[in-house]
């Protein structure tokens, strides 16, 4: 009894911390995403050849910046411990395409460790916003 006592109090502790990183890992992704809107279509896979560059968010989060205006945001199936700070990663590609059952592996620039490796997500297309037109 007193061990199910012990467990529920250190799960109360940690609620308000979980609620925290939440609440900052969400900003970050809204801001990552101010400048598209969600199309509703999602991908098993993307091309290589039409990424133009990547941006980490945080430990769970990489949006896929593409050639012309779509993005996509792939949510990783679980964190991803030190992609958030390191933000860089690398993967191995066995055809032209990045897909949600490819492995990424942390790049450690500390001391040239390789970093853990994570399991993608499927990927959420994007388009970007049409630009306000100034006055």
């Amino acid at each position: 009894m007193l061990g199910k006592i012990l467990i529920f109090i250190l799960c109360l502790n940690l609620i308000p911390v979980a609620a925290m990183a939440g609440g900052k890992n969400q900003e970050k992704l809204t801001k990552a995403l101010e400048k598209y809107e969600k199309t509703g279509k999602i991908e098993n896979c993307i091309r290589t050849n039409t990424i133009k560059r990547s941006k980490v968010i945080d430990d769970y989060n990489i949006l896929f910046i593409m050639n012309g205006k779509k993005a996509y945001l792939n949510s990783l199936k679980h964190r991803c411990s030190r992609l958030g700070f390191e933000k860089a990663f690398s993967y191995k590609l066995y055809n032209n395409r990045l897909c949600n059952v490819d492995i990424i592996t942390v790049f450690d620039s500390s001391g040239g460790i390789q970093g853990p490796s994570c399991g993608l997500g499927k990927f959420i297309e994007y388009k970007k916003k049409p630009v306000a037109e100034k006055k």
